[in-house]
């Protein structure tokens, strides 16, 4: 039996653990008030939060410049990706492409916020609650509305599997 020892490198071998829990691939967005600018961001930090009342949690990392957008804008929306999309992630991942992140012509804008039309589903969520917790805050949001997600078509949600691309979908 494992006993519970002093590991020194508790972050990283935690990091490492992590790398094998399956999550989703999503892009949050928002319009920041200050300067009307989209922002977004690159997310596997989202679940749901409650289904009554509707609402989504997403972590954000404090230091980045999404964090301030969703703080000020006190909305935020997330766009679920599919395997197809993966182009969006490098864009959003690179801070020195901050400027070409919203120029194609598969974004659209509603409830206030850029939303990605070609997405699985896109959540518009208002922030009512929020925690920090080390280097994140937890953004917890009603949903408000949802776009896609109603129809029969099999759904290629984009995953994200030992620190690469994966493909979440059914066991067969």
């Amino acid at each position: 039996m494992d006993t519970i020892r002093d590991d020194r490198d508790l972050a990283g071998r935690l990091r490492s653990a992590l790398r094998r829990l399956p999550g989703p691939v999503s892009l949050i967005t928002t319009c920041d008030p200050q300067g009307d600018h989209p922002a977004g961001m690159v997310a596997s930090a989202v679940i749901p939060a409650s289904m009554e009342p509707p609402s989504m949690l997403v972590a954000i990392n404090r230091m980045s410049t999404t964090h301030g957008a969703v703080s000020r804008a006190g909305r935020f929306c997330i766009n679920l990706l599919g395997t197809s999309q993966t182009g969006f992630v490098g864009l959003f991942s690179d801070s020195t492409l901050r400027e070409e992140r919203f120029r194609s012509d598969e974004w659209g804008f509603a409830e206030g916020m850029p939303y990605l039309t070609s997405a699985c589903s896109n959540l518009f969520c208002r922030v009512d609650e929020t925690l920090v917790f080390g280097t994140h805050e937890m953004f917890v949001g009603t949903v408000e509305r949802v776009i896609g997600g109603d129809t029969q078509e099999p759904a290629e949600p984009l995953g994200w599997l030992e620190g690469d691309f994966a493909k979440l979908g059914r066991l067969d």
